[in-house]
C-alpha cells in the first residue's frame, strides 16, 4: 500500500515538473534568449556620458573617462583622457576602447578630427530634451549588452516624466529665467534639456524665442521679459543666491527669496537620469512660486505635491 502510494506520488511530482518544464521552455521560445554582455569596452569624453554609462549598467564597460567626471564616485578611479574639447588621443590609444562616447550629433564627424587616426568608432549622443535622455540610456544599454539594467531604470525615468506632466499639465504657467551667467547675462534657448524640465513642470522660458543654444541678452531685455523666477545652478548656494538678488535688486526687480531657484550645477546642466529624477523637487519649488503668485488655483488631475520644508 505505501509503496503504491509513494509510486503515485512520485508520478504527480514528475507530472507538474513536466508541466512547469512546458511552460518555461514556452516562455523562453516567446520572449527569445536575454542578450549577453556584449564586452565591449569604451572612454567617455562627457561627465554626462560618464553618467548615462553607469545609468545604463555599463559602467564597468569604461576603461577611461572625461577630466570633469565626478560622478558617481567609482568614476573618480577610471583614467583621464582629456575631454570633448581637447581629447586625450594618446592616452585613448593606450586603453584601446572597442568605442569613443562623444558628445555631439551623429552627422557631425568633424568634431574631433583629432581622433581620426586612431580609427576607433565614435559613438555620438547629444540629448536635448528629457525623452532623449531615456532614449540615450536604452541606447547605450543596447550598446554594451545592459538592456535589462538599462530597461530598470529608463521604466523609473519615464514614470517620474509621466506623473511630473500629468501633475503640472494645466497648472498656471511660471514665468523662469534660465540663468548661465551673470556677467554677461547669459540663458539658454528653448530647445535645452534645462528648459524641457521648466515645461515638465508647468513652467516656460522667460525667452521663449531664443535660438541660440548659450545666449547673450542685455539687461533691457530682462527686465522686459520681468521673469517671476530665476533657476541657476551653484556649487556655493547662498553666495550664489545673494549675488543673484543684489543683481536683480540693482535693476529694479526685488526677488523674494522662494523666487531663486538653485540646484547642484552638475546636476542642472548635465542631460543624464539625475536631473530627471530631481524633476519633483524643482516642479515643487515653481509650484510654491505659482501658488503664492497666482489669484487662480491650477487645475491638476492629481493632488498636490508635498512641498519641501
Amino acid at each position: 500500500m505505501v509503496s503504491r502510494k509513494r509510486t503515485c506520488f512520485l508520478h504527480n511530482t514528475n507530472a507538474i515538473k513536466s508541466r512547469l518544464l512546458a511552460t518555461l521552455l514556452c516562455v523562453v521560445a516567446t520572449t527569445g534568449p536575454a542578450r549577453a554582455d556584449t564586452g565591449k569596452t569604451a572612454v567617455s569624453l562627457a561627465p554626462h556620458l560618464t553618467e548615462l554609462m553607469f545609468a545604463a549598467g555599463a559602467g564597468n564597460h569604461l576603461l577611461g573617462v572625461s577630466e570633469a567626471s565626478n560622478y558617481p564616485a567609482s568614476a573618480a578611479s577610471l583614467p583621464r583622457v582629456g575631454s570633448g574639447v581637447a581629447p586625450n588621443a594618446e592616452r585613448i590609444a593606450l586603453l584601446r576602447p572597442d568605442v569613443i562616447l562623444a558628445w555631439g550629433y551623429t552627422n557631425r564627424k568633424d568634431l574631433y578630427p583629432a581622433l581620426r587616426k586612431l580609427k576607433i568608432p565614435v559613438h555620438y549622443q547629444a540629448p536635448a530634451t528629457l525623452d532623449d535622455i531615456v532614449r540615450d540610456i536604452d541606447e547605450l544599454g543596447e550598446l554594451f549588452g545592459t538592456q535589462a539594467a538599462a530597461r530598470t531604470t529608463t521604466q523609473a525615468l519615464q514614470d517620474i516624466l509621466n506623473e511630473t506632466r500629468l501633475r503640472y499639465r494645466d497648472a498656471v504657467k511660471v514665468k523662469v529665467f534660465a540663468l548661465v551667467g551673470l556677467e554677461p547675462l547669459y540663458t539658454l534657448d528653448n530647445r535645452s534639456f534645462v528648459i524641457d524640465a521648466l515645461r515638465a513642470c508647468g513652467a516656460q522660458s522667460a525667452f521663449p524665442s531664443l535660438s541660440t543654444p548659450a545666449s547673450i541678452i542685455s539687461r533691457e531685455q530682462l527686465l522686459l521679459a520681468h521673469p517671476q523666477a530665476v533657476l541657476f545652478g551653484s556649487k556655493q548656494m547662498d553666495a550664489e543666491s545673494r549675488m543673484i538678488a543684489n543683481y536683480f535688486a540693482a535693476l529694479g526687480m526685488p526677488l523674494q527669496p522662494d523666487q531663486l531657484i538653485g540646484q547642484d550645477s552638475d546636476i542642472l546642466f548635465r542631460p543624464t537620469d539625475r536631473l530627471i529624477r530631481s524633476l519633483p523637487q524643482l516642479c515643487s519649488r515653481i509650484d510654491q512660486i505659482r501658488r503664492r503668485l497666482s489669484p487662480v488655483p491650477s487645475e491638476s488631475p492629481l493632488p498636490p505635491p508635498r512641498h519641501l520644508p
